[in-house]
C-alpha cells in the first residue's frame, strides 16, 4: 500500500466511523465521535428522527470558552438504535450578534417550512435569539430580521448587548393560533427566570414577561460546573390532561434535584416553590413521540442522548429511563 492508498483508506475508515457510530443507546446513550451533547431538539421527517444539538468538546468543555460550541451537530435515526451523523449546521458568524457561540436549537414546522429557533452569543457572552429556515433540515438560511431580541428594552428584564446577559434556550409550542416561545432570562433584580413571548407570524412578538422566577440570591458559580445553585435552563412548556406543565433544568441550593416540573392552570404563571422532581438523572427533556397517555422522552445525560418514558395520566407524572425492549417497541411503532 502506498501513501496515497493509505490516506484514502484512512479517510474512508474514519468517515465510516463518524457517520455511523456504534451506539449502545440504552447504557451509554448517543454522542458524536469526539464530542458530547448538550441542549438538543428532535423532529421526525420522512421516517427518521432528526436530532440537532449543541456539540461540546470532550474535555473541559464549557459554553463560554472561545472556539467551543460554534455549530450545531445533526444526527438522525429511524429506530433509535441505528444512527447516522450528518454534517454540522449553523456555524457562528464573525462580527455579528452570534460571533462566539450558538446554543440550544429548537426546530418546528411553520408555514410549510422547518424553522429553527436558536441562541446566538457575542464575544461579551450577551445572548439573543434568532430564527433560521429550511426545506429539508440540511440546508439552513438565517432570517434577515435576526435577532428577535425578546428581552431588549423590557422593564422586567436585565439584558445588555455589551456584557454577559441571559436570553437563551428557546422552546416553542403552538397553542390557540399562536406560536409561544419560552426561554431563559434574568429579571432586573438578578433572579433567573423562564420568560414567555408569542407571535402569529414569527415577525411581530408580544412579551408576556417571566412565567417562572427563581431565587433572588444564593447563586454560586464553580469553574468546573456543578454549581450549588445556578440558572433555570432548558425549559419545555406543554399542556397535558387539562393542566400546564413547565419542565426545567436547575441546580437549586439544598436539593439534589436537577430536572424539575412545575404545574399550573395557566401557561403564564408557575410557582417556583411548588416544583418537584420530574426525571431523576434526566435533563433538557424533549418529547420524541406519544402513544395515548404515554410518551417517549429524550434527555441529555452526561453528555449523551438517552431515552425515557412517562405516563401523563398519573396524578404526578414522573419520567424514568427505558429498557432496551421498551425502546425497541417504541421504534417498531414506526415500521
Amino acid at each position: 500500500m502506498n501513501n496515497i492508498e493509505f490516506e484514502e483508506l484512512l479517510f474512508e475508515m474514519r468517515m465510516r466511523a463518524y457517520r455511523h457510530p456504534r451506539v449502545d443507546i440504552v447504557h451509554d446513550g448517543f454522542r458524536p465521535i469526539s464530542g458530547k451533547v448538550a441542549d438538543f431538539c428532535v423532529i421526525r421527517h420522512e421516517g427518521r428522527y432528526h436530532f440537532f444539538y449543541i456539540e461540546r468538546r470532550l474535555q473541559e468543555g464549557t459554553p463560554f470558552y472561545p472556539g467551543n460550541e460554534i455549530y450545531f451537530g445533526h444526527a438522525s435515526t429511524p429506530n433509535f438504535f441505528e444512527w447516522e451523523v450528518h454534517d454540522p449546521v449553523m456555524l457562528i458568524r464573525p462580527s455579528t450578534w452570534e460571533e462566539a457561540h450558538v446554543w440550544a436549537p429548537f426546530v418546528f414546522r411553520f408555514g410549510g417550512k422547518f424553522v429553527m429557533a436558536y441562541t446566538g452569543v457575542n464575544r461579551q457572552i450577551s445572548q439573543d435569539i434568532g430564527l433560521a429556515f429550511s426545506d429539508d433540515l440540511f440546508e439552513w438560511e438565517r432570517w434577515d430580521g435576526n435577532p428577535i431580541s425578546p428581552c431588549k428594552g423590557k422593564e422586567w428584564a436585565f439584558w445588555r448587548e455589551d456584557r454577559i446577559s441571559s436570553c437563551r434556550d428557546p422552546h416553542v409550542l403552538e397553542h390557540d393560533g399562536r406560536v409561544w416561545m419560552c426561554y431563559t432570562a434574568n429579571t432586573r433584580y438578578g433572579e433567573s427566570c423562564i420568560a414567555l413571548t408569542s407571535t402569529t407570524d414569527l415577525v411581530h412578538w408580544e412579551d408576556h414577561g417571566p412565567i417562572l422566577i427563581g431565587p433572588r440570591d444564593g447563586y454560586e458559580p464553580r469553574l468546573e460546573g456543578g454549581h450549588p445553585q445556578g440558572s433555570l435552563e432548558s425549559s419545555n412548556l406543554l399542556r397535558r390532561n387539562g393542566k400546564w406543565m413547565l419542565i426545567v433544568n436547575a441546580a437549586v441550593r439544598n436539593t439534589n434535584i436537577r430536572c424539575w416540573v412545575f404545574e399550573s392552570d395557566r401557561m403564564d404563571s408557575f410557582d417556583f416553590s411548588a416544583g418537584r422532581e420530574f426525571w431523576h438523572g434526566g435533563g433538557g427533556v424533549e418529547i420524541v413521540k406519544e402513544r395515548g397517555e404515554e410518551a417517549l422522552l429524550a434527555s441529555f445525560t452526561g453528555g449523551t442522548i438517552k431515552f425515557g418514558r412517562v405516563n401523563w395520566s398519573t396524578e404526578k407524572p414522573v419520567a424514568d429511563f427505558v429498557t432496551e425492549d421498551e425502546l425497541r417497541a417504541w421504534g417498531r411503532d414506526d415500521e
